[in-house]
């Protein structure tokens, strides 16, 4: 099979020109962060399976006003893992170990899908540590939702799963490309040959460890309408029109649960916002954190 992406965006090194690649020892666990700019602390959490430069378009902008970070969370990209498995308290201590670190008292958390979920489960686990969520397109709402709803979100969950097992059965550039299309509501228009090489040079050089991936259909620690209602902090749900997973009648009935939480939708997109439409998600993200 050939892929060929039509895609012609701006370079991925272009986006991060004037950023700063840097490994820190969180708690023996080494982390990579690609960081820019002073100010409040914004950190940037992708999806499973996802690495630090899935807000390559995202870092420079935000730092023009905070001290945006965009890590590579455990066992993601090139941070390590220290033998714990995948679940909601390995995640969540690990953002914490990252943050003392750096020496980061307190930070805005920006999660994109799983890394929504880390996001959210800090909030309620660790509240003094955290300022406001920006909880991206999330993952693990258990929350009532009607029957067609529900078939939608299981639809597009069961494709990431068939997806994800496929290139673990057979890890491929290939196979690289056609979970990357996933993500996208227009892939053509945003998946370019630089982030296929990208994602698969990363994933080769993850070949034989343990898979992050390999734990999802099995969720705990969902968040259900009394988990979300622990939530104090700020919260802004993000979507998408065209979300992939949870939709956006989900995530409304979600917010509905948050003590103090907004809404934003981004039209066009699909499971990354921050990199379909970057300028609008941007401006979303620098207004939402401004605003007292």
């Amino acid at each position: 099979m050939t892929t060929t992406a039509t895609a012609t965006t701006q370079s991925i090194w272009l986006d991060l020109l004037g950023a700063e690649v840097r490994y820190y020892d969180a708690a023996g666990v080494r982390t990579r962060s690609i960081e820019a700019g002073t100010g409040e602390t914004v950190i940037m959490l992708h999806g499973i399976g996802g690495h630090a430069e899935a807000f390559a378009r995202n870092v420079i902008p935000l730092g023009e006003q905070f001290n945006a970070r965009s890590i590579d969370y455990y066992g993601h990209g090139f941070t390590g893992n220290n033998g714990k498995p995948f679940t909601k308290d390995t995640y969540v201590q690990h953002l914490i170990d990252f943050m003392d670190a750096a020496g980061i008292k307190k930070a805005h958390l920006i999660g994109e899908s799983l890394g929504g979920w880390i996001a959210a489960w800090t909030a309620i686990d660790h509240p003094e540590r955290v300022g406001k969520v920006i909880y991206t397109v999330g993952a693990h709402l258990q929350v009532p939702i009607d029957e067609a709803t529900k078939a939608k979100t299981a639809a597009g969950m069961g494709e990431l799963v068939r997806l994800s097992k496929q290139f673990m059965a057979e890890p491929s550039r290939e196979h690289v490309y056609e979970r990357l299309r996933w993500l996208f509501h227009k892939p053509d228009r945003d998946i370019s040959e630089e982030l296929i090489d990208l994602r698969w040079a990363l994933y080769q050089a993850a070949l034989g460890k343990p898979n992050p991936a390999s734990s999802l259909g099995d969720v705990k620690d969902e968040l259900t309408p009394e988990t979300l209602a622990r939530i104090k902090a700020p919260m802004l749900f993000l979507w998408t029109d065209h979300n992939p997973s949870q939709q956006v009648a989900t995530a409304k009935v979600a917010m509905s649960y948050v003590p103090n939480a907004e809404w934003a939708l981004i039209e066009d997109a699909g499971h990354w916002p921050q990199w379909e439409h970057p300028d609008l998600f941007n401006t979303i993200v620098t207004d939402y954190l401004k605003k007292p």
